[in-house]
Formats: structure tokens, sequence, C-alpha cells
């Protein structure tokens, strides 16, 4: 099975259900299907096939999974864009994969010809909405209209790739991650299981479709025949407005619009009982936040912990979320939970030993959703891929039971006077606070120690307190070497469009 059979075979097991919605607008799966069918005769006919690359480069929308579908089902693999990105960023990621042909929005038109005219690529571009915009060749619609909904006679195994997802970049330039269909497919079953999914959810989309988040939650439940309402751009009123009007049962939200959700000012005025599950992951979950979202939203609750390269390794999931449990099951609450049925986990050290129980080092994964490299990266993918495991960069440990707790990313480890500190304990320390919003730990040169510890952090709208305060804070709570030797009090933190805090930009800056 490849990701193409999904529109295929949900037209002919639920060819009127809704398969997409935006805007309040609405196509079946047996429209659908038509529309990826023209639109990959269509690419045919532009001579495009097995291992060729095609781009996406626009904001969230119906055609995002149409093109997805489009080249699933001819073996062409996707190349899905970040749509913030400037000239010299997109330059490097389309140099790097050579798309012959990409679909941009109208906006993003002028961006892709000067690339072009810096490295020849993309060959071709088709605009996918009507606009005065002037550009060659023909439009998304026209082009569909232009060509039969005929099924494509074309062989795609499992193992081939479906798309290359560019690591976001938070701690160096990014990698094109080769994912396959069986990588996600397989990912699908594991997270079908972890979530309790059922063919009547109904998954709102509202983090970017060029990420792999949203990507692998709608694998999942377009997978089972489900609706995926997709929202433009995440909007809180609009997120929380949507749920209800939709009877939305599942979505994924990284911690940052988690916590925007909770700080809505308006946020108990909206009826959430619609929702079965939120899936939450893409980065660190502050304590503090999830207790809170518990308590107020009152639906279940799942964790993944992975990377784009691995899809999810492990779920924590609703049953472990527990606010009144024993002192070990609130411990395991600010946990990764354990491994997926289809994944392994080993923590190592620094020479490849694995490890006891209770002992830090670094995260290795072995899953069929594990990728199997970086495109054009032979030598990296040496160091990453060894005997089948895939080293994380992420330090962690299991306890007795196999619930993983991740500690930090190697990256973001600061080393004072010869010691390891983890920002991310000091992080959820600081979220505790009552006036903090939100917060970012990182290393700065120290003469002395090497490095010392610096944490930038956002208040709440109308919250006064001096940075003293917040080191002392902390030092009431923290052995005193990991205590903030500075903190610095900001409006805002540098974040790519995913929401992650972009702490390498927070190191130059600082």
């Amino acid at each position: 099975m490849n990701i193409g059979d999904i529109p295929r075979k949900n037209s002919l097991r639920f060819p009127n259900k809704q398969a997409l919605v935006f805007n309040g607008q609405g196509r079946t799966w047996c429209e659908v299907n038509d529309r990826v069918n023209s639109l990959a005769q269509a690419m045919l006919s532009k001579n495009l096939g097995r291992g060729d690359r095609v781009g996406i480069l626009m904001e969230n929308g119906l055609q995002n999974w149409e093109i997805y579908w489009a080249c699933a089902k001819i073996g062409v693999i996707n190349v899905p864009l970040n749509y913030k990105l400037r000239a010299e960023e997109l330059r490097i990621l389309l140099e790097n994969a050579q798309p012959k042909l990409i679909f941009a929005a109208s906006d993003y038109i002028p961006l892709l010809h000067e690339v072009k005219e810096q490295c020849g690529w993309p060959q071709e571009i088709i605009q996918i909405e009507d606009s005065t915009i002037s550009i060659e060749g023909i439009n998304y619609e026209k082009l569909i209209k232009q060509f039969p909904a005929n099924e494509p006679q074309v062989e795609v195994a499992e193992t081939d790739p479906f798309a290359i997802f560019y690591t976001s970049g938070t701690t160096g330039l990014p990698k094109g991650a080769l994912v396959s269909h069986r990588n996600l497919i397989s990912n699908s079953f594991n997270q079908m299981y972890a979530d309790q999914s059922s063919l009547q959810d109904k998954n709102y989309i509202v983090t970017p479709l060029y990420h792999m988040g949203a990507v692998f939650m709608s694998v999942t439940y377009t997978l089972m025949g489900c609706t995926q309402v997709i929202q433009k751009h995440f909007r809180v009123e609009e997120f929380l407005t949507t749920i209800i009007k939709e009877k939305i049962s599942v979505c994924l939200l990284i911690p940052t619009m988690l916590n925007m959700v909770l700080n809505f000012p308006r946020f108990s005025d909206y009826d959430l009982s619609s929702l079965r599950l939120i899936f939450y992951g893409g980065g660190p979950m502050p304590g503090t936040i999830l207790e809170k979202a518990i308590r107020q939203i009152g639906c279940g609750f799942t964790q993944g912990y992975g990377l784009t390269e691995t899809l999810e390794a492990t779920f924590l999931v609703s049953n472990d979320h527990i606010l009144e449990g024993n002192e070990v099951q609130q411990k395991r609450l600010l946990s990764a939970g354990r491994e997926a049925i289809g994944a392994e986990i080993r923590i190592v050290d620094d020479l490849g030993n694995d490890l006891p129980c209770g002992k830090a080092g670094e995260i290795l994964i072995k899953s069929d959703s594990v990728i199997s490299g970086y495109w054009q990266m032979p030598e990296l993918n040496k160091d990453v891929m060894k005997n089948g495991w895939f080293f994380t960069g992420d330090v962690g440990y299991l306890d007795e039971d196999r619930y993983l707790f991740v500690i930090d990313r190697k990256k973001d480890l600061i080393i004072s006077g010869g010691v390891n500190i983890y920002p991310k304990e000091i992080e959820s320390i600081l979220y505790t606070h009552p006036a903090v919003l939100e917060v970012a730990v990182i290393g700065i040169p120290d003469e002395l120690w090497g490095e010392s510890v610096k944490a930038v952090v956002v208040l709440r709208n109308e919250q006064k307190v001096g940075a003293d305060e917040l080191i002392n804070f902390c030092k009431d709570r923290l052995a005193s070497y990991k205590k903030p030797k500075v903190i610095e009090i900001v409006s805002e933190l540098p974040k790519n469009p995913s929401g992650k805090i972009l702490k390498i930009l927070l190191r130059k800056l600082h």
C-alpha cells in the first residue's frame, strides 16, 4: 500500500463522506479522488515520474493534500516548502531538492521567480489560485479540468519515497528527511492504537501542512476515512469557533499553541465538549500548562515523542494522564510515554554502550517509521544511522517500566565548570512562576566557567516581575549551579512557523 491508495480506497468505502473541509467548503472522497487522478494525469503529461521532485509552496488549503496524493499515485516525491522562508533560504532547499515543478500560491510567485533566476529551479511553476499576478503556464484548476479522472497505472512501492521533509533547522541548516510511504503508514497504525481512533473522528489541521506533525496526523485519520478540517493559519478564536461549528473530535497542538488557547481571554465561553482527544508534541510540554489543559478542557490527551526522521516512537496515552495519581503516576505525566507497538528505544553512552534504567544518555530509535536517510547527505547518514538504529541527538532515560523521560537536546546542553546542565529542567521551574508565559534557557560564554546559564522570559499580560525575583525563584528550587546567572525579559521569543522556539537564533542574539 502507498499513500496514494488512501483517496482511491476511501472513494470506494465512503464515496459521499466529506474528505476535506476548508473555509466551510467541503469535498467528498469521490470528488477528491477524481481531482487527484486528474492532477496525477496532468503531471504524467509533463513527463514527471518516479523519483522526480515536485515542490509545494502555499499555506494550508484543500490543495495541499490533493497534490500530496497525486504525487503519491505516480511515485513523484513531494517537497513541501516553508512559506515563510526568504529567497536565500529557499534557494538552498531548491538547489538540494531540484524540483522540476512547484505548485505555489500566488503570493509566492515573485519569490520563486527571484530564486529561479539565481539557481534555475524550479523548471516550471503552477499557480494554485486565480490572481492578477501574471505567470507562465496554466493555473491549477484549469490544469485539473484538462485531464480525465482515470486512475494512473503506475506501480509505486511502499518503500518508495513519499516526500522530502526539511527539518525545522532549530539547530542548524535544514536537512531533507527522505520519508517513505511505509514510514507514514507504519506510524499510522501505531498512532491509531495509541489514540484509540474511531471512524467517526474528525481531525482538525491547524499546524502547517509542510510540517511532519500535520502530515502524520492526516495520514492516520485519512487512512481510516475520517474527515479533515483544515485551517489556513492558527488563530485562537477561529480555532475555538471551528471546534464547535464542525464538531471536531481530534487535533494536534504544539505546546505554544495550547498555551495560547488556555490564555485566550474568553476561553471559558466556548463549549469544547466535542473534543475527544488533543495530541500534543513538537516540543517540551511544561507540566503547568498540561495540568491546566487537562483540568480546563477535559478531553483526553496523548503525547507523541519522535523527530521528523523517526515519526512517533513513544506515546503517553490518555490513561497515563492522571493528575491525582500516586507519586509514580504523577512523575510519569512528565514522561514521553512508552514505546509504540512497532518501535524500540535504547539509551546509550558516548561509546554506544547501553545504559541501565534511570541513567541518562542518547536516545536511539528503531522502527519501520524511521527514514532511510537524508536526501543527498551520505556522510551524515553514516553518523545518524548505525546497524538499524537512529541516533536522535536527544538525551533521556528509561524508568523500570520503560517510560521514556526526555531531558534535552544534546546540542542544547550547557557545560558550566565541567558540569552538565539541562535547560529543560530550568525552563520547567520557571514555567511554574505565575508571571511567566514563555521561557527559553541557553548557555552564554563565561570566562571563568566556560558557559553560564541565561534565561530569556516572556511575561503574561499586565504581570510585573523583576529578573532578580525570578533568579531567586529558581535558587529556591534548583541546585545553585543550575540557577540562571542572567535573566532577560523580552516581549516575544523567536519561533519557526511550527511554533518551536529557535534557540539557535537566541544564542546569536544573546
